[in-house]
């Protein structure tokens, strides 16, 4: 090597030599820019910090679609399971009555229902708010001496990961029900809760108005407010009417305070309502607020479990009787005629991810999914998962 002529070696390795300084050069060039770009944003410190933010977000941006639809099916899955088992209606139903007693003077206003306890919500308590039962402790019969029928219909599933099914009791406080935020969520949710009153509902409580569904051309909502007025109260449960806007001008009985009156109905509306209303807050993300309370459940899944199970959703849970054969006659012969009115609205098929509305209908809309039915039978049986047996039966907290 001593003995090699520096001239005669670069001339041999020319190409090698020119590549390896040209790497070097763009390298030094590539750090200078590197360096300059750091200098501006305050450091090398602050660039790498805000180099591992965007990363963050790239790799949200694109698992966040994949995380969504993975919830959801969960959800979907959960909602199939709970709503398909008519138990599950009748434990939230006998837990808001048994809460309304246990609780008293608070107000039971909605049930969280999972496999083992159902948790009832509270207004005016001084304390949590919350009344929970394991539902193996649930009588199988609640009295009521105050007559007091809960009309519960499912919101979706809780936030909080338990997949517990989350229902509102629409027959306690004001008499109207505004669902307002983004505009195709509160379709949807309007069409779903429509569904679950027309099927739970004695027959001819339910008026829907036009613009409702698409399948349902309704009446206009003066008329259609004007009919639900008219309408007896069945079973000590008032009509409803379900309208994507208030009559014009606003009927005095519904700017009222809330009250006992079972002959004025109870209204659930798109948009902002007037006089004493509870508001329901839908987002664009499948969320529902529902204003002073705790309540933000998602109901991206809901359409598409109700219109599962909406054959199997019994209906409002009659009076209890008070004693005696006859009046227990009486008590079933109420619950199987309801009970018949569903048999006899089984809808037809229609598209898996629209809630049909169907009984009250001017004509026949379409309806649930029955090809589906294979999917969801494990949900719809009333006895495997949803009554699973507790050991221990919490107090109501006062």
């Amino acid at each position: 090597m001593r003995n090699t002529d520096p001239f005669e070696f670069f001339s041999q390795h020319r190409e090698t030599i020119f590549r390896i300084c040209g790497i070097i050069g763009v390298l030094l060039i590539i750090f200078l820019i590197l360096r300059a770009i750091a200098m501006r944003m305050g450091g090398w410190s602050a660039a790498w910090a805000r180099v591992k933010r965007e990363l963050a977000v790239t790799r949200n941006a694109f698992a966040a679609p994949v995380r969504a639809w993975f919830q959801h099916r969960r959800r979907l899955r959960r909602l199939v399971h709970h709503l398909g088992a008519p138990l599950t209606w009748r434990d939230a139903e006998r837990a808001l009555v048994r809460a309304r007693q246990e609780a008293a003077p608070a107000r039971p206003y909605a049930a969280l229902v999972d496999d083992r306890e159902v948790t009832v919500l509270l207004a005016d308590s001084s304390e949590a708010g919350t009344w929970t039962i394991d539902r193996a402790e649930l009588p199988a019969v609640t009295p009521d001496p105050d007559a007091h029928r809960p009309v519960i219909v499912a919101l979706g599933a809780g936030e909080d990961g338990t997949g517990r099914a989350v229902f509102l009791d629409l027959a306690t406080g004001p008499q109207q029900f505004a669902i307002e935020g983004d505009q195709r969520a509160c379709a949807a949710l309007l069409q779903a809760i429509a569904a679950q009153l027309d099927v739970r509902l004695p027959a001819g409580l339910v008026a829907v108005a036009e613009g409702v569904h698409r399948n349902h051309p309704g009446e206009p909502v003066r008329n259609a407010y004007r009919a639900a007025r008219e309408t007896e109260p069945h079973f000590g449960l008032a009509p409803v009417l379900i309208a994507t806007e208030l009559p014009d001008p606003l009927p005095v009985e519904l700017s009222a305070p809330p009250s006992a009156d079972l002959t004025v109905p109870r209204v659930i509306v798109t948009g902002p309502g007037r006089g004493h209303v509870r508001r329901l807050l839908a987002d664009r993300h499948a969320r529902v607020y529902v204003t002073g309370t705790p309540l933000l459940p998602f109901f991206d899944a809901l359409g598409r479990a109700l219109a599962r199970v909406l054959p199997t959703i019994p209906p409002v849970l009659p009076p209890a009787p008070p004693t005696g054969n006859a009046a227990g006659d009486l008590f079933e012969e109420a619950e199987g005629q309801a009970q018949q009115q569903i048999t006899l609205a089984k809808p037809r098929a229609a598209e898996p991810d629209e809630v049909p509305l169907g009984r009250s209908a001017a004509a026949p809309l379409e309806s649930v999914a029955d090809a589906e039915a294979g999917e969801t039978s494990a949900g719809r049986a009333p006895g495997t998962g949803s009554t699973s047996p507790s050991t221990t039966s919490r107090s109501p907290q006062h």
